[in-house]
């Protein structure tokens, strides 16, 4: 522990909070931070997100009970901030007055789909309306997505938990920068202090059970959308996200998907049709034909733009495509295609109602945006990287 720089940092603490995953382990220690700061003795809290603190929950399953946590340290409170029995996603004012320092360890997929970053913003929102004097320590770690910028900036209507306000669909900083960010919207006044990444613990250790791995996240801030259909997205399979279809798409094979005149073709992408069968979620044990996304020039894929072409074509080659039916978020009326594309006019363009050209407008306008609006808050000295859409 004293080697860790939070050593140094939580001196001064004398009740401290934790927000992290199993992503909050670090190989020079050989330990998770809820043990070292467990050793401490000035650990009161752990705040666990969507997914349990191993990511051993599946999307949108609410964890109620955390007494199996109990054995790992017994002098902690575990909190679930994903339980069915409070609706504000975050924790209580009782909780967070009983803290003098948070610690924010965790690693998110780098597109605004992913609900770690909603609950960030919820912690720093009522630290803020609570005018509390604590202290925000964040042990930063690369943006497994990289710098690369996609998307439009999420609208107050359509936003939610699976879609921050004023976010793109893949926003390019790490924690800490996020954390820097959500500071200044909030016009708070605590202190803010981030252990910068480090090469030497750069490992990538998966947020939940469907980001199985980097190459997931490269993929993830387009094929994401995917769940606001009724094609599979690869869920109930080892390569959720990366893999799509349903027993509906039985004309996959006769298409030449690497063919520069195909209407979704990408030269940044190869496109392979398989067969899989999903042991659970959309189609289990039922035998799909789909679409495997291989990017094969990662610096030039655009995920985002590939994959609301790609579901657009499949839509009108499709018998029996749809728009996900039902309530996708707890709380919320809209559509699951609506809370994920979060835009009105990707929306028209995937419902044939706008032109591509439009498209590509106004991904670039809004994209350049984002960029000068939080290069300022950057920490590292690589910027972040914007492609041209085609």
């Amino acid at each position: 522990m004293k080697k860790d720089p939070l050593h140094k940092l939580l001196k001064k603490s004398e009740s401290t909070g934790l927000l992290c995953n199993q992503s909050a382990w670090h190989p020079l220690t050989g330990k998770y931070t809820f043990q070292s700061l467990a050793e401490t003795g000035k650990l009161k809290k752990v705040f666990i997100p969507e997914h349990g603190l191993f990511g051993e929950l599946q999307d949108q399953v609410k964890m109620d009970d955390t007494s199996a946590y109990q054995q790992l340290a017994e002098d902690i409170e575990w909190i679930s901030l994903y339980n069915s029995a409070d609706h504000s996603l975050t924790a209580s004012d009782e909780q967070l007055k009983a803290i003098d320092t948070l610690v924010i360890d965790i690693q998110d997929a780098g597109s605004r789909y992913f609900t770690f970053t909603s609950t960030i913003w919820l912690l720093l929102k009522k630290i803020t309306e609570l005018k509390l004097t604590i202290t925000i320590l964040v042990v930063d770690k690369p943006n497994p997505a990289g710098r690369q910028v996609e998307g439009t900036k999420m609208i107050g209507s359509f936003a939610s938990f699976i879609g921050l306000e004023g976010l793109p669909h893949r926003h390019g900083l790490t924690i800490g920068e996020l954390c820097r960010y959500f500071k200044f919207k909030l016009g708070a006044s605590w202190e803010l202090i981030i252990i910068p990444a480090r090469k030497k613990e750069a490992v990538f250790i998966s947020p939940s059970p469907n980001i199985p791995a980097i190459s997931t996240c490269t993929v993830y801030s387009g094929q994401c959308l995917w769940e606001g259909t009724n094609i599979s997205e690869g869920r109930g399979t080892t390569l959720p996200f990366e893999i799509v279809g349903a027993p509906i798409m039985n004309w996959v094979f006769t298409d030449d998907w690497n063919n520069p005149k195909h209407p979704a073709y990408n030269k940044a992408c190869f496109i392979r049709p398989v067969r899989f069968i999903p042991v659970f979620h959309k189609y289990k044990d039922k035998v799909c034909q789909g679409l495997h996304v291989l990017p094969r020039l990662k610096k030039e894929y655009h995920s985002l733009a590939h994959s609301l072409q790609l579901i657009k074509y499949v839509k009108e080659k499709t018998p029996g495509f749809e728009w996900r039916e039902g309530k996708y978020e707890a709380f919320n009326d809209k559509k699951a295609i609506e809370l994920l594309v979060g835009d009105q006019l990707l929306l028209d363009y995937l419902d044939n109602k706008t032109s591509w050209k439009e498209v590509q407008l106004k991904l670039d306008k809004e994209e350049r945006e984002w960029i000068a609006e939080v290069t300022p808050f950057l920490i590292y000295k690589l910027s972040l990287q914007k492609l041209k859409i085609k």
